[in-house]
Parts: C-alpha cells; structure tokens; sequence
C-alpha cells in the first residue's frame, strides 16, 4: 500500500510540473469581394469587341458583357510578434462571356478561372481583445486558365499581383467579422468571417 501510495504521489506531482502549452495567434479567414479591378484571363486574351464583330474567322459573331460572380478568398495569418502578423491568401475568381451571331443566338460561352496565391503581412494599428484595425499587403502569382468556345481552344495565363488593404476592420472575440478597403485580387471592397485561436 505504501509503495502505491509512492507512485501516485509522483505520477501526481509529474503531473503539476507539466508546463502549459501556448500557441501563438493564429487565424483562418474566408471572404468575398468584388471583382472591379480583377485582370480577366477573357479581357487578357480576346478583350470586348463591339457589334458586329468582323474577325476573319468569327465575321459573324459578337461577345456580350464579361460577368463574374465576385472573389472567393481563404487566408491563414500567424502572429510573429505584437500587432504583426504575417500569412498566406488564396483568391479564386471566375468570368463568363456569351457569343451571339447575327440574329442575337446565343452561340457560345467563354469562361476563364483564375487562382491567386499571395503570402501577406498585416499591421495591426489597434489591437485589441474585441477590435482590430489594421492595413495590410501582399505579392505573389495569380494563374488563369481560359476557355474559348468558339475554337474550342484552352489557354493558360499566368502574372504576378500585388494586393493592397488601406483599412481593415475586425469585430468579435474568436469568431470574427471584417471588412476591408483596397485593391487587388480579393476586391475593392470584401468582407467575411475569421476564427482566431491561440494564446
């Protein structure tokens, strides 16, 4: 009995010795913004032509309005020290074109899809438990790849971006609001959710 006794007592105090794990801030993010200044692998290639369109080998056919759905984005931030942090977004924007023909049939759709990866850093110029004001920026590479209809041709496009947040705002403790102001891939304007988790 004695000898148990003197194994729990020192499983126990193994146990109050143990040191508590701190992870620092981290934060997963997801997003929609608009698609104002957003390069259009359709724009990139073909551009707009206006009605008729007197291409050689499409005399007889116009493009109608560009339409995007808006940007999708998803980000992950760590915090390196106080009021820094620094991360990785990717934004996933898509457009489609109608075809016409003469008599204004609907002929075809072209589309392009477009993937932008950049590793972001972010300034925190109020950071407190419940709200966050910040600016940040980020470089990196957006690749597209468009579909032309018409020729049934696929065509890959690839150039480097830079995306810009003049103002953020979050609101909240673990699970968050935020809205933000710039320009770039993830839009003028976008909004969404964070959770933070962390010491």
């Amino acid at each position: 009995m004695v000898i148990s006794l003197s194994l729990c007592a020192t499983l126990i105090g193994q146990n109050e010795q143990k040191p508590t794990q701190n992870y620092p801030r981290q934060e997963v993010s997801i997003s929609y913004g608009d698609v104002l200044l957003a390069f259009s692998p359709i724009y990139d290639i073909w551009g707009t032509s206006n009605y008729p369109n007197y291409e050689w080998f499409a005399p007889n056919t116009y493009h109608g309005d560009e339409v995007s759905p808006g940007a999708f984005s998803l980000s992950y931030m760590y915090e390196i020290k106080k009021r820094l942090w620094l991360g990785v977004s990717a934004t996933y924007t898509s457009f489609y074109q109608k075809v016409y023909d003469f008599s204004h049939q609907k002929v075809a759709t072209n589309s392009g899809h477009k993937m932008a990866i950049m590793p972001m850093i972010r300034f925190m110029y109020v950071s407190k438990e419940n709200f966050n004001l910040y600016s940040a920026f980020g470089i990196g590479v957006s690749v597209g790849l468009f579909d032309n209809n018409e020729t049934d041709t696929v065509d890959f496009v690839s150039h480097p971006v830079v995306q810009f947040t003049g103002i953020g705002v979050s609101v909240g403790k673990d699970l968050r609001g935020f809205a933000e102001f710039g320009c770039g891939p993830r839009g003028v304007f976008n909004c969404g959710v964070q959770y933070r988790f962390g010491k």
